[in-house]
């Protein structure tokens, strides 16, 4: 659904409200202010802005400067719901206009008219946001857009009273660390509900051992309650619940964790989204934990649709991942760094315990750090500057910069903590 669209059905629900409250257009307007401002942090507690760190020109997003889409406040609201800001937060004038301002939307909605479309996945603000900060795995976003793609056509069919059989919402998202994983699944639940496929996007990410309560007997419950307070459930590294000592048995908390999940992945399949990520794929048989995970527990990985592979890195990849890292914390980098690093990157992709993304943040925080120090020595020569406002460009150009000297002396630490970390391998 286009803005133009959503504008006009925005209009005609102000236009209801004031007309059944007889507030003055002033009153109005601020009633409305206050519910998106109240509808934007609600969606910052249920997890939403997690992963929109900047705007279509890369700088910084402000969510406060924008307005939330009037049709997902439509779908979103639920006046039964007393843990909501608006039940806490407006008053009786408040309420009621809020009532009379989305019941026009409510009403299209039971009509089916505000989903009477089919929204590409690649059109999605989501999607975009993926292309803009993964970089690389195509294969992934291939799949992504598939998979989108198959739950818009599948409810389409059910608007015309197309027979259509309900396609499990549970997935797998496997691949070696450091690919994206869990940012990926984040993601793919805003593409779909973008593109009107999820009831809610309440989200929660958890790991295994999350799972499990302090107490014997309340494990089931807190699993129970996740999934009934959440429409979005990613579960990161679940087969921690499992022991695969063969000496040792899995406790009693984690086997509470897993009887209760797979019920609840039974009872939720089709309402929910539901996203396992974890290492698999093309990794070591000794790293790759989904695949026993999913081999131990077969009432979780028979209800497992669709799988979406995450691939490893390459030389050249990793140099524009570093340089992505580097660009969105405000660092401009000498000319010459992919020489220094592309070496480097090319002997770190075979190493036995090589990271992925995570090689290349760990190396630029390296290189923040000795950066940090020349910029601590530069300060202490007490440079003599003509204005306050050479000395800020001067301090600014030096707060923003890692030269070629930085990216060497970063190589180096980086290869230190390794032998430290590693001995001799």
């Amino acid at each position: 659904m286009n803005k133009k669209q959503i504008a006009v059905f925005e209009k005609r629900g102000y236009d209801n409200a004031v007309f059944a409250t007889g507030f003055s257009k002033t009153k109005a307007d601020a009633c409305v202010d206050k519910i998106y401002k109240l509808y934007r942090e609600q969606l910052k507690i249920d997890g939403w802005y997690d992963v929109q760190p900047t705007n279509e020109e890369g700088e910084p997003r402000n969510f406060d400067e924008d307005k939330v889409n009037y049709v997902d406040l439509v779908k979103d609201i639920d006046f039964k719901d007393r843990r909501s800001l608006f039940f806490k937060e407006l008053n009786e004038d408040e309420h009621n206009f809020l009532e009379k301002y989305v019941v026009y939307g409510k009403h299209l909605l039971e009509e089916g008219k505000l989903d009477a479309r089919c929204v590409y996945t690649k059109d999605t603000d989501a999607y975009r946001d993926l292309c803009k900060n993964i970089v690389g795995q195509e294969e992934m976003k291939e799949t992504l857009c598939k998979l989108g793609a198959v739950f818009s056509y599948s409810q389409k069919r059910k608007m015309y009273d197309i027979n259509t059989a309900d396609i499990h919402k549970v997935f797998a998202f496997i691949g070696p660390p450091g690919t994206a994983k869990t940012t990926s699944a984040r993601y793919f639940a805003r593409m779909m509900s973008e593109e009107g496929v999820l009831s809610g996007h309440r989200t929660v990410y958890v790991t295994g051992t999350q799972l499990k309560a302090k107490y014997v007997g309340q494990t089931a419950s807190r699993v129970h309650d996740i999934f009934t307070d959440n429409d979005i459930i990613i579960i990161d590294e679940a087969y921690s619940l499992v022991n695969y000592n063969e000496a040792a048995k899995t406790d009693s908390f984690s086997q509470e964790a897993l009887a209760q999940l797979c019920i609840e992945v039974e009872e939720h399949s089709y309402d929910k989204l539901i996203i396992f990520a974890g290492y698999g794929g093309d990794i070591d048989e000794k790293q790759n934990k989904m695949k026993r995970f999913l081999d131990e527990n077969p009432g979780i990985s028979s209800r497992i649709t669709f799988t979406v592979n995450f691939s490893s890195y390459n030389a050249d990849e990793m140099l524009d991942i570093f340089e992505l890292l580097a660009s969105n914390v405000n660092y401009n980098i000498e000319d010459g760094w992919r020489e220094i690093l592309k070496p480097f990157f090319e002997d770190r992709i075979h190493a036995p315990n090589f990271g992925n993304g995570r090689e290349a943040r760990r190396l630029l925080e390296h290189a923040m750090s000795v950066a940090a120090q020349r910029y601590i020595e530069w300060e202490m020569n007490h440079h003599d500057f003509a204005s306050e406002g050479e000395r800020e460009r001067a301090e600014k150009k030096q707060l923003t910069s890692l030269t070629c000297e930085d990216i060497q002396e970063a190589v180096r630490e980086f290869l230190y903590a390794e032998t430290v970390i590693r001995g001799r391998e």
